[in-house]
């Protein structure tokens, strides 16, 4: 399982350590194994494709993706619908991409909910999910959005950026167990 995106991967961290503690109790995966996490602050859907790609070339081959992405794209575009555009035409090459490999079995999707400083998540949502819809390859998408809805207290703005607090990593955690207890994912 390989985790990969922006700094909604990476930032507080609790988002991993709580897949991974609840894959432990589920005795899916044993105490002292990890699931590896090539994400970086600040990457494009470009940068992500070749985080997959990167991760793909070695030995070990992907067999669950989780990821977020695109909107670090938006913010640096101020929400232009050409990136937008841009930005869901990549996700559907990585889309492409990981079927054609024919390693991994399942990808997780998470979209950031809309906050007012990550322009174009609006726009981005409906062709983010329909190409996880058409994807070969099980794609779930998960929408922050309503989970998310009116609770403030699930990120803070850092440099002008919002990132997730320790309560709002454990949000998407919460999300991407369910998704992966749902659909028997590294169960």
């Amino acid at each position: 399982m390989l985790w990969i995106g922006d700094s909604w991967i990476l930032v507080p961290g609790v988002q991993y350590t709580r897949v991974r503690d609840l894959a432990i109790g589920a005795q899916a995966i044993g105490p002292n194994d990890d699931f590896p996490i090539s994400a970086t602050g600040g990457a494009t859907m470009a940068d992500i494709a070749i985080q997959y790609s990167a991760r793909q070339a070695g030995a070990t081959k992907v067999k669950v993706l989780i990821m977020d992405g695109g909107t670090w794209d938006t913010i640096k575009a101020n929400g232009a619908a050409a990136t937008v555009t841009s930005v869901v035409s990549t996700f559907s090459q990585l889309l492409s991409t990981v079927a054609n490999d024919g390693t991994a079995r399942h990808i997780i999707y998470f979209l950031p909910p809309e906050i007012a400083t990550i322009p174009g998540v609006a726009a981005l949502r409906a062709p983010l999910q329909q190409a996880c819809a058409q994807s070969a390859v099980p794609c779930h998408f998960i929408d922050l959005k309503d989970s998310w809805n009116g609770h403030p207290e699930y990120f803070v703005t850092s440099a002008g950026i919002p990132i997730p607090t320790d309560a709002g990593g454990t949000a998407i955690a919460e999300a991407i167990w369910s998704v992966m207890q749902q659909n028997c994912i590294a169960q």
